[in-house]
């Protein structure tokens, strides 16, 4: 199970402060036990950052902690924890895609993980303790809707052997407010909280196309009762082997 003592910076890393924000602008840069404190912005391919701790910085709009909302290939981000020093409702965790993330520890953020394109891998990861506001300004001083995982759009995308805790909204939440989503897998992961606990929309693009749901194990402190899996009927899942803590099976709610 992902926790403190297997994602993040492994014990005993010694760091380098860096004070100031990353613009990433050459082909397979690695960023290796680095202390940054302010973003971390991706503008090439084949990029790594590991070992590392990011802070971010004081923000004056909705800010990503990493970056890459330019698609950049072959992103890699390993052992690595994603903490705002400043506590934001515009302070979020990772956006964009064509990313690998693996053995992250993302909390105090608002979103951990925006998708935003296609071939994602979340992997081995921890996030928790979202940033919640009751009058948030970005959402017009209702609550904060935060997620653990937001997807907008893409195909391609996996969550696998992640521990998912306490979002206000949904650990996984699918909006397809970009466009579809498809070829989803959400596999071997524990995940507690939310309106319901993963939430599939299909909005105006209709039902999603080769979704996986199984060997999960889920929470049951959703604001919904038994709410860990919820979507509508016309999207089809391959779903198998999910439970509640307690050994319960989970069915799919119909949205």
């Amino acid at each position: 199970m992902p926790g403190k003592s297997n994602t993040g910076v492994p014990a005993g890393t010694a760091l380098t402060v860096h004070n100031d924000d990353i613009t990433v602008t050459k082909a397979g840069t690695v960023l290796d036990g680095l202390d940054i404190r302010g973003l971390v912005k991706i503008e090439a391919a084949n990029v790594t950052i590991k070992n590392s701790i990011i802070r971010g910085r004081e923000l004056n709009g909705i800010g990503a902690l990493i970056n890459n909302l330019g698609g950049f290939s072959n992103l890699v981000i390993v052992d690595t924890e994603l903490r705002p020093s400043i506590a934001s409702s515009d302070a979020m965790g990772i956006y964009g895609y064509n990313f690998t993330a693996t053995r992250l520890n993302i909390n105090n953020v608002i979103d951990g993980i925006h998708v935003t394109g296609s071939n994602v891998v979340i992997k081995d990861s921890w996030i928790h303790d979202n940033l919640h506001y009751r009058n948030d300004p970005n959402h017009g001083g209702t609550p904060s809707h935060d997620d653990s995982i937001q997807i907008q759009v893409g195909s391609n995308i996996s969550v696998t052997g992640n521990r998912l805790t306490d979002a206000y909204s949904a650990a996984v939440q699918i909006t397809q407010d970009r466009g579809r989503v498809a070829n989803f897998s959400y596999t071997d992961n524990y995940a507690d909280g939310g309106h319901c606990t993963v939430n599939i929309a299909e909005k105006d693009y209709g039902p999603l196309q080769g979704t996986t749901i199984t060997d999960n194990e889920f929470g049951r402190d959703t604001s919904l009762n038994n709410c860990a899996v919820i979507a509508q009927t016309s999207t089809k899942i391959d779903f198998a082997r999910n439970y509640f803590t307690d050994g319960s099976p989970v069915k799919i709610s119909k949205g």
